[in-house]
């Protein structure tokens, strides 16, 4: 949490009714507000450690202090920097200034800006800016004529000082965050002018605009006890201190393949979409380019004609969406009509009939929940229940030590004990193999029939009892489209499946995926299966 405070009166002005120790005052009030770094727009030295702070013109907490890599830097009496170091690659750049006042000369107001824009100019372009201070400056309300560097809320007065602020806020992309929230005027005011009276907005916290979605809220707190005339602002962000975790890879978008279960039609196009063409494969193309060109194919084709499926949870309302808009429209029409019991009559009537709509649609998903439960359909019912509830926050489990007795909270007792489990689990020191049924295994009689080239009509059958609504692998490609695939489709397929048989080589995706158990026996690749010993996927 960051402010900004014009604190000259404060200290300089002997004459404020103001008692002594003012800077420990100034501390107080920043530790009232859970301050952490605060600019005290002034000029002249100030350099102490009071009130839990330290004080350099910015004041910061002591505890960000003290693993401070660099003391703020003097550009001149008005702008002084401070480098934070937030993350090992990530820094912001905390900017404090002090504005010449409207009286003051053309060419020391050139200078300071002439002075800020150099230090704009010298920050890296991946580090953050934070710039506060006293600007001296009304930017008044016409957000349009500076492409964002004022918001939609700012207060419609200017002065002479604003074109110099707004044109160096355009050329770096900054914007003044008090401007961009709603909120009531004196929120925003910070300075009243002492003869008129009228409150001004000369105080602001400026970022960048890449930045804004930090940015939670800016205001003046008027409750800080300041014998100085200007109002604190405060300003709360949220920075990212962590890049975004990402895989490694893309995961592939799922395809909408529930509608090849009961549509033959979507069938029939999947199957003419992917008989286009031909597959341009040579003969002498090796398997991983045979299933490859396949694949890819495939894949191509099930995006045009399938397309993604829409995630949406479903509620009662949306499915009675028509007749919830008949019900409001009679509704509206009966309010036209005299008579207070009659409106009154025709609301009662309403909810009674949109409870009874939400009542009747939930008990259509219970049952249809029950009826997956008596089928045994696991799937479908956690489907449903994700679709009307939504997906449950992931929690993480704690973890105990071997004997359950003491919770881990430390990162290497936690590291220490999954070693210890994995080493228990893959390396047990007790035997269970039994070796007598092992060594029988070599006597008992050959199935010659595992050797022989899987059929077509054994093909069609594997295809079959593949199972729904299973995830897919990294190719992206289901079950469902080889089950419920054409001739065109499965054909090409088994001329991959052959071919593997000859070369007697898997398929590099094949293995990445995980999709195949190898044994190996006397030289041959056999796959395990329930009928013959043999799956073709």
């Amino acid at each position: 949490m960051t402010g900004t405070w014009n604190v000259h009166t404060f200290l300089d002005n002997d004459h404020n009714h103001c008692p002594e120790r003012k800077t420990a005052l100034i501390a107080r009030e920043l530790a009232r507000y859970n301050i952490n770094i605060a600019t005290l727009s002034d000029s002249g030295e100030l350099c102490k450690l009071l009130g839990g702070y330290t004080h350099y013109w910015i004041a910061i907490h002591n505890k960000l202090a003290c693993s401070l890599m660099e003391l703020p830097k003097g550009i001149s009496d008005r702008i002084i920097t401070l480098r934070l170091q937030l993350t090992s690659k990530k820094y912001i750049h905390l900017i404090s200034v002090y504005t010449p006042t409207l009286p003051s000369p053309d060419e020391e107001k050139y200078k300071f800006y002439l002075d800020l824009q150099y230090v704009l100019q010298s920050i890296p372009s991946v580090d953050q800016v934070l710039l506060l201070g006293d600007f001296n400056a009304q930017v008044g309300s016409d957000f349009n004529a500076w492409n964002g560097g004022i918001g939609r809320h700012g207060i419609a007065k200017c002065n002479s000082n604003v074109l110099d602020l707004l044109t160096l806020s355009a050329e770096f992309e900054l914007c003044l965050t008090s401007t961009y929230f709603r909120m009531p005027d004196t929120y925003k005011m910070t300075w009243m002018q002492p003869t008129s009276k009228h409150l001004c907005l000369l105080d602001y916290v400026i970022i960048q605009k890449k930045d804004l979605g930090e940015e939670l809220i800016t205001r003046a707190m008027r409750g800080a006890q300041s014998w100085t005339d200007h109002h604190l602002m405060r300003s709360k962000l949220n920075i990212t201190l962590k890049a975004p975790c990402r895989v490694s890879h893309k995961i592939p978008s799922k395809l909408s393949c529930k509608i090849l279960v009961h549509d033959q039609t979507m069938r029939a196009k999947l199957d003419n979409a992917f008989s286009s063409d031909g597959l341009l494969i040579s003969k002498s193309a090796s398997v991983d380019e045979h299933w490859n060109v396949y694949a890819t194919k495939l894949c191509r084709c099930a995006t045009e004609v399938l397309g993604k499926p829409q995630k949406k949870n479903q509620d009662w309302i949306y499915d009675s969406d028509a007749e919830i808009k008949k019900l409001v429209i009679d509704f509206r029409a009966s309010l036209c009509s005299p008579g207070l019991d009659k409106r009154k009559v025709a609301h009662y009537n309403m909810k009674v009939k949109v409870r009874a709509l939400k009542d009747k649609w939930w008990l259509n998903k219970a049952n249809e929940m029950q009826s997956y439960t008596y089928t045994n359909q696991t799937g479908r019912f956690f489907e449903c229940l994700r679709n009307m509830f939504g997906p449950k926050s992931r929690k993480i489990a704690p973890v105990y030590d071997k004997d359950k007795t003491c919770r881990l909270t430390q990162q290497s007792d936690i590291l220490a004990r999954w070693a210890e489990h994995f080493g228990d689990f893959l390396n047990p020191n007790h035997q269970t193999t039994d070796i007598p049924h092992m060594e029988s295994l070599e006597g008992l009689p050959v199935d010659e029939q595992l050797a022989d080239a899987p059929s077509f009509s054994e093909f069609i059958s594997a295809l079959a009892k593949l199972k729904n609504n299973k995830s897919a692998g990294l190719d992206n490609l289901p079950s469902e489209l080889y089950k419920y695939g054409g001739p065109n489709l499965t054909n090409p397929l088994f001329v991959v499946i052959s071919k593997i048989w000859e070369c007697k080589i898997i398929p590099q995706d094949w293995k990445d995926a995980c999709i195949f158990k190898i044994y190996k026996s006397k030289g041959d690749i056999y796959e395990c299966s329930s009928d013959r010993g043999i799956s073709l996927l």
